[in-house]
């Protein structure tokens, strides 16, 4: 958290989605990080462009979820950023950095594996993480998100990874003749979380606090091989009451 990585965050939200969003939400222009490091391919506008620019968007669209091609880019197009899977801190940002627009996602999910068939646990934990964060942002934050769109309905062709992972709520069997749609695990969750509309408070939904009873046991287990004899050996450690 030194002054300099603040600028070179700033910078680098400031490239993806201050290009678009400071020119609308904002003043009509470009971020000065920008016309700073790019003054020479960036368009001026007139004062009378800036005007007409302002304020021309009905609400702020976001797209998030893994940036496929983050790794293929220069490293001084990074600026020193990592992959951050923090929705609800992206929601502030973008709420206090734009004047409290009203914010859709219209565009969220995350990936599997393109052997994974119809049981995504991964997708459905990022999925539901995701949508947890979103309710956060609105019920804790007061971000004022009006909707939420999940990425995508069924899995497809995705850009330089081809078929080698999968990103749909319905698995497509490329190799079949109809390409055949299954529901995979995420579509049923996000159906269910569709009817309820979000979280109710039921008790598998509710946070819990506390401790084990004092003979509950804690332990690690490990596997080697030893004379050719699979053994696993088990160290727990009972923590007792005071």
């Amino acid at each position: 958290m030194t002054d300099h990585s603040i600028k070179e965050c700033q910078k680098s939200l400031d490239f993806v989605l201050g290009w678009f969003a400071k020119p609308i939400f904002i003043d009509g222009d470009y971020p000065e990080t920008m016309k700073n490091n790019l003054s020479s391919l960036l368009p001026d506008f007139t004062e009378s462009e800036k005007k007409f620019i302002k304020g021309t968007a009905d609400f702020f669209a976001l797209s998030f979820g893994p940036t496929l091609s983050f790794q293929l880019l220069d490293p001084h197009m990074k600026f020193r950023q990592l992959e951050s899977p923090s929705l609800r801190q992206l929601l502030s940002w973008i709420d206090l950095e734009y004047n409290h627009p009203q914010i859709f996602i219209v565009e969220n999910g995350w990936f599997v594996s393109g052997t994974t068939k119809r049981d995504d646990a991964k997708y459905m934990y990022y999925l539901k993480k995701f949508i947890m964060e979103t309710l956060k942002a609105i019920r804790l934050d007061g971000v004022d998100v009006i909707g939420y769109t999940a990425w995508s309905l069924m899995d497809g062709f995705e850009w330089h990874r081809g078929y080698s992972i999968r990103r749909g709520l319905f698995y497509v069997d490329f190799l079949s003749q109809d390409k055949k749609l299954l529901p995979k695990s995420s579509a049923l969750f996000y159906q269910k979380l569709i009817e309820k509309n979000g979280f109710p408070p039921l008790p598998e939904n509710q946070p819990l606090e506390g401790t084990f009873p004092c003979d509950f046991a804690w332990g690690v287990v490990d596997n080697y091989i030893q004379v050719s004899q699979l053994t696993k050996p088990i160290s727990s450690v009972t923590k007792p009451c005071h």
